[in-house]
């Protein structure tokens, strides 16, 4: 059977194409996006990079850990690790030779000519240099309290005045020498003694003592790094694993939408191919064949177009997988180290990718082999193929399931808090599309009617023609319509979804500080040191309050419908706040409880924690500290990953992020705002009214979003962009023949162009209305659930994305219709109709 197929292939080649591009297409995506994936796996660290010359690196502990119900151990990083007990490092230096090492906020705030260093540039002592691989290319060490060593990309000169801001406020410095720069950070260094009068704090050691007597020393106090573990001790090595973590689910989601689409291409296309080849196949029933043995051919022919396919697009990975890493790194998504590199991990992926691949097409293939095996040989003698039975009971049964999970989606969003809406609402859409496309020849003949019902009434042969083919040939319609559902449909409905969840977290954030007047925030800095927050509240006519954000964890309480085996740890974002601004400065929306009776003992938390005021809730703190809290109240949930309000006795080492201010009663606001202006002139912070101040972070968090739907939309337009072109110029290329016969009837080459053409829009218009469909149910679940909040906030309608995938879907399908159709109509009508 395999000789057989073999030699079909290679003698009606063209019949295979479309399936041979489609497989190859769904192969690349896969390879591609699983190459990125593993990179972004294994390469969890950039090797080690700040103290890659240490021999070995002692640290706190980083992690807090604890039993999950479900019998194993759960591992949480800390926001805020702790450093080392003094008791701890001399314990470690009476083993060998110790190096303390000190990471902590030092930012360039100027020089001669006024540059700033970056955002996150952060400070060390001189002696913790070397292991980082640092040399200085001018000048000599920091040696006094006032001296400081600059990275060249600074733009300072040795002997300069420079202003250094930390978290205590700005000092001025002697630069005393320059380092040269290095990939992983931007680092000022200080002598020893002032880093530790600036960081008391020792964040890791360097031991050059033996490994197994470091370890006998340290007792289980902390951890031990060698080899390339060492990058662990990176200050820049949570935030890369957090952006990892990104770039992961991102992916994640990706390639799940790639598999999505790739199931509905791949087996579509294979039917449709079947359906074309019903009288070749029918011929061969004619002579002999059973059913089994025409099954085994299209099994057969199914698995050497994967086998070739598969291979060609998983080998186009290794081309498409380092592009792509390019793409995210360009765009910040990932770290700017983050790229591919092609090991065993690569391999692994290239050679799923192919099997996957494979296995695609065979199980792709199975509606196709029941249905040739179904083929009867007097359809050979049949010259025209009309589709009076699309649909069959696994087919009705899948699309009914599918419908039934999508509603049920959609129902469960009013019902759930929304900090899970974007767990929830997000399947969804894939849910309807499903069941859109199973659908499909259903609902397709309903839509055909009632959009070319006008053009019937017209008077023209092609009105009538383009219905009629449009109804007749539901697998080709179908086959059509269902890429443009998937391309249009989940766009479009995942864009409505993060559009209008960010719109509910913008709208909680501006609700909770909407007394204030102004807000005093970081301006090209990672916070706001001491002394802008002490010349802000000396501003006359001003209430102010400044605001930390830290993070705490917790065991939530019972609740069966989010945790049936029991609640694991989980973290929560946490504000620390002056309790006294509560009600004047910062409005909680309470359901329990009364915030004002916060205090060091007590803690504010949302609907997400599942417990009651009064309650007596265990808290661990960013730094992994265990303590005791009683609930003074209950907000309601927001969007986002469930929160908390603490009293500043725990804000930890974090800088404040803003500091709101309200105008008091009878004060001169122009001389408020004035004052307040000057009280932050020069420094590293800013004073702009609350809405300038909300809007300016949405629009960070919403381009790093839309960046991500971009690419996950892009793949899913790029893909079925191809299937639609794929299927249409398929079928184009089959109705030569038919063209050819209306041509003899009288038709003209103009009319036929435009009837194919029209069919094609047809067909678009159909897909795009089902699309639409799909949206607008997404759309009313997520309005069910805002009509829930106390703020109100708008669906967003994605117009302007919908419209843009509309009319690429359709100038594809135009193109893929009337060129084939036009070199078709070149050859003429009687050579076509005397050859089959």
């Amino acid at each position: 059977m395999l000789n057989i197929a073999w030699s079909t292939l290679r003698s009606r080649w063209s019949a295979f194409t479309g399936t041979f591009i489609a497989l190859m297409l769904g192969a690349a995506l896969l390879s591609t996006m699983g190459v990125v994936l593993a990179a972004s796996v294994t390469s969890s660290q950039h090797g080690p990079g700040r103290l890659a010359q240490a021999p070995l690196i002692v640290r706190a502990e980083p992690d807090l850990s604890m039993a999950d119900p479900w019998g194993g151990t759960q591992r949480e990083p800390l926001l805020q690790p702790r450093g080392l007990p003094p008791e701890v490092v001399a314990d470690l230096a009476a083993v060998g030779r110790a190096v303390p090492d000190r990471t902590f906020y030092a930012q360039l705030a100027g020089g001669p000519d006024g540059r700033r260093g970056p955002a996150q540039q952060i400070g060390h002592p001189w002696s913790s240099a070397e292991y980082g691989g640092y040399r200085l290319v001018d000048g000599a060490a920091p040696a006094a309290p006032d001296q400081v060593a600059v990275p060249r990309a600074a733009g300072v000169r040795t002997g300069q005045q420079v202003t250094v801001l930390t978290q205590a406020g700005p000092r001025p410095f002697t630069v005393s020498g320059v380092t040269d720069d290095v990939s992983f950070e931007s680092a000022l260094f200080f002598s020893d003694e002032q880093a530790a009068a600036l960081s008391p704090r020792v964040d890791a050691l360097v031991s050059y003592g033996d490994e197994d007597r470091v370890r006998t020393a340290l007792k289980g106090r902390g951890q031990v790094l060698s080899g390339d573990d060492r990058a662990q001790a990176d200050p820049r090595a949570h935030a890369d694993e957090v952006a990892l973590i990104g770039v992961t689910t991102m992916l994640g989601m990706a390639t799940g939408v790639a598999s999505f689409v790739a199931v509905f291409v791949v087996g579509t296309t294979f039917a449709f191919s079947v359906a074309q080849r019903r009288r070749e196949l029918a011929v061969l029933r004619a002579n002999g064949a059973t059913p089994v043995q025409v099954g085994k051919l299209v099994l057969a022919e199914a698995a050497l177009v994967g086998v070739l396919a598969a291979g060609t697009g998983s080998l186009l990975g290794l081309v498409g997988g380092p592009l792509l890493a390019g793409r995210i790194t360009a765009w910040g998504l990932a770290p700017a180290w983050f790229e591919v590199e092609l090991g065993w991990s690569s391999l692994l992926v290239l050679f799923l990718a192919f099997v996957i691949g494979v296995v695609l097409a065979v199980l792709g293939s199975g509606v196709a082999v029941v249905r040739a095996g179904r083929i009867r040989p007097l359809e050979a003698l049949r010259e025209s193929v009309v589709d009076k039975r699309a649909m069959n009971v696994v087919r009705w049964l899948l699309g009914i399931a599918a419908l039934g999970v999508g509603g049920l989606l959609l129902a469960a969003t009013p019902l759930l808090p929304p900090a899970y809406w974007g767990d929830i609402t997000p399947m969804a859409a894939p849910a309807l599309i499903l069941a859109g496309a199973l659908l499909c020849p259903v609902v397709i003949p309903f839509l055909a009617r009632i959009a070319t019902a006008p053009f019937v009434l017209l008077r023209g042969a092609v009105p009538l023609l383009v219905h009629a083919n449009t109804v007749t040939a539901l697998r080709r319609t179908a086959a059509t319509a269902a890429p443009v559902l998937i391309t249009v449909g989940l766009f479009s409905a995942l864009w409505s979804t993060s559009g209008t969840l960010s719109g509910v977290a913008r709208s909680e954030a501006y609700e909770r500080v909407r007394t204030s007047d102004y807000v005093v925030a970081p301006d090209h800095a990672p916070g706001l040191g001491q002394d802008v927050l002490d010349k802000v509240k000396a501003v006359p006519g001003l209430e102010t309050a400044a605001t930390v954000r830290t993070g705490i964890y917790t065991v939530p309480g019972a609740n069966l419908l989010v945790f049936p085996a029991g609640a694991p740890m989980l973290p929560y974002t946490a504000l620390s706040v002056d309790p006294k601004a509560i009600g004047s400065l910062l409005t909680l929306p309470v359901v329990e409880g009364d915030p004002a009776k916060l205090d060091d003992g007590s803690i504010v938390v949302d609907e997400t924690w599942n417990r009651s005021a009064g309650e007596t809730v265990t808290v661990w703190l960013a730094d992994g500290t265990e303590t005791q809290l009683k609930v003074a109240a209950v907000m309601k949930a927001s969007s986002g990953a469930g929160g908390a309000v603490l009293s500043p006795k725990y804000a930890g080492r974090g800088m404040p992020d803003a500091v709101f201010a309200k105008v008091r009663e009878g004060a001169d606001r122009g001389a408020a705002e004035q004052a307040l202006a000057a009280a932050t002139k020069g420094t590293a912070a800013r004073a702009v009214p609350i809405e300038r101040f909300t809007a300016a972070v949405d629009d960070t968090i919403n381009e790093q979003t839309r960046l991500a739907l971009l690419i996950v939309g892009g793949i899913a337009m790029l893909y079925t962009g191809v299937a639609v072109a794929n299927t249409l110029v398929m079928s184009t290329g089959q109705r030569a023949r038919e063209l050819a016969v209306l041509r003899l009837g009288g038709a003209t080459p103009r009319q036929l162009l435009r009837m194919v053409a029209g069919e094609s829009l047809l067909v678009v218009a159909a897909g795009v209305l089902m699309a639409a469909a799909v949206v607008a149910l997404n759309l009313a679940g997520l309005w069910a659930g805002l009509s829930r909040l106390v703020v109100s906030t708008e669906v967003t309608v994605p117009a302007l994305p919908f419209a843009a995938t509309a009319a690429a879907c359709a100038v594809v399908a135009l193109l893929a219709t009337v060129i084939p159709a036009w070199v078709a109509l070149r050859t003429p009508a009687v050579r076509l109709t005397a050859t089959e």
